[in-house]
């Protein structure tokens, strides 16, 4: 069943936009009402490849993707959720922040008979779906974000959503959560589960598809300059990805810099072809999602160990990402799978590559901000404040410990005990001390008036 696209661009962008909060900022995942179409439907752009090349890879296999949509499925990401499991065995992966701090990850499958076990399942952004929708692709996630489900809903695009379908589509690991994950980490689907949860809709993965790039072989490059990527998302969240000039694979490494290993399958996620997206960004009207222009820009293209700069559009979300390379012809890309990371270059966000022997690149500047974004000046203020603040509630909560110890060893026949709970005290006083100084030097009214409430005397009128 394939799914149509429709509405007008600009229904799609005030939909986009607007949003929708709960008081007191939280964000609601509940879809809202699907709107009464404002235009005659759009077509889908689709371009069929040939039967057995895999539309995602460009690739030729002896399976038949005709007539197969493609599976996108949202991963979630953060503490305590690796290992993932599918991630080495995805054809195309998208990486970047749709908000906060974390990055969203988008692991996109050719055909839904690909699928192994695939997860732990997050909840679906806007930002995933630009990418995949164009595609004819199914969305499988659980739960979504307010600005994905006007997305959705504007263009009558059916998800299949575990928050709807449960266990019909969604299955819980018991054993990894025996070993201390946590509930949300646990949580996965197979493609057997897919067709179950697709039945609740009464759909399943046959339909059109779109072949993603413009695959062609490409020449042995004439130096290994992009050999190793350095990506900051943020100050917890980033990637590397490592060129194996055994495999010809780019190796996907975590922001410690361990492996990137699927739980299924024991393998480290490996790419042939490595995009960076350029894309101005700003904060949307919730004041935490990230709001991105994917109309277009520059980008990075690694292959072979080698990189060049690109040019990338897109537009709305109905439109196909095409590239470009510096002369304006369409880019070639080699066969393979494929990372691909949004990258909006805002503060706490850095970027580095280099060659294979070692050589920093000179990379295009980072995009600039939209208006609704943080400068880096007001952003790293920002963070130093909170650094403060955060700083003296360490510091006083290490001195109410160490307070504590101090009572402890009195309690202990041991004097050895209660020299190293006074050594401990008057360090904490100490540390005390300084974060103190630190938080009346960035904040005088506040600690003042703080002051004035242990003493007891009225705070100052405003």
């Amino acid at each position: 069943m394939k799914i149509r696209i429709q509405a007008a661009a600009a229904v799609l962008a005030v939909a986009l936009l607007a949003g929708c909060t709960l008081p007191g900022g939280a964000e609601s995942t509940a879809p809202t009402a699907e709107p009464t179409p404002t235009a005659e439907p759009t077509p889908t752009p689709t371009v069929l490849p040939a039967d057995n090349m895999n539309p995602l890879t460009g690739q030729t296999t002896e399976v038949n993707y005709a007539g197969q949509r493609p599976v996108a499925v949202t991963l979630r990401s953060g503490s305590g959720a690796a290992p993932l499991w599918g991630v080495s065995q995805a054809d195309l992966l998208i990486e970047g922040v749709a908000s906060g701090y974390d990055t969203n990850l988008t692991a996109v499958f050719a055909t839904r008979d690909a699928i192994g076990k695939v997860g732990p399942v997050g909840q679906a952004q806007d930002l995933g779906l630009q990418f995949v929708l164009p595609l004819n692709a199914v969305p499988v996630h659980i739960g979504k974000s307010i600005y994905a489900s006007n997305l959705l809903n504007v263009l009558t695009y059916q998800d299949m959503d575990g928050l709807n379908v449960g266990t019909t589509g969604f299955a819980f690991d018991a054993d990894r959560h025996a070993n201390a994950y946590a509930e949300e980490n646990c949580w996965y689907t197979t493609a057997d589960l897919i067709l179950g949860g697709l039945a609740n809709y009464g759909m399943d993965t046959a339909g059109d598809h779109m072949q993603m790039f413009h695959f062609a072989q490409r020449a042995a490059p004439e130096s290994q300059n992009g050999a190793n990527l350095y990506l900051t998302f943020s100050d917890s969240a980033g990637a590397e990805l490592k060129y194996d000039a055994a495999t010809g694979l780019y190796l996907r490494h975590n922001f410690d810099g361990t492996p990137t290993m699927d739980a299924d399958n024991g393998q480290q996620a490996a790419f042939k072809n490595v995009l960076v997206l350029y894309a101005s960004s700003g904060v949307k009207d919730d004041g935490y999602t990230r709001q991105y222009d994917l109309s277009g820009g520059v980008g990075l293209y690694l292959t072979d160990g080698a990189w060049q700069t690109i040019h990338w559009t897109k537009g709305d979300a109905t439109a196909p990402l095409a590239l470009s390379d510096e002369t304006g012809a369409t880019l070639d890309v080699n066969p393979g799978s494929t990372y691909l990371a949004v990258w909006g270059g805002y503060y706490g966000q850095a970027i580095q590559l280099f060659a294979a022997d070692g050589t920093e690149q000179t990379l295009p500047d980072k995009p600039a901000l939209l208006e609704s974004g943080v400068s880096d000046e007001a952003a790293a203020a920002a963070a130093q404040n909170q650094d403060i603040r955060n700083a003296l509630l360490a510091a006083q909560s290490e001195y109410a410990a160490a307070q504590q110890a101090v009572t402890d060893a009195a309690a202990t026949e041991d004097t050895a005990d209660d020299t190293a709970a006074a050594d401990r005290l008057a360090a904490a006083q100490q540390a005390l001390d300084a974060a103190q100084a630190a938080y009346n030097e960035a904040f005088p009214e506040e600690a003042a008036a703080a002051q004035q409430a242990a003493e007891g005397d009225p705070a100052p009128e405003a």
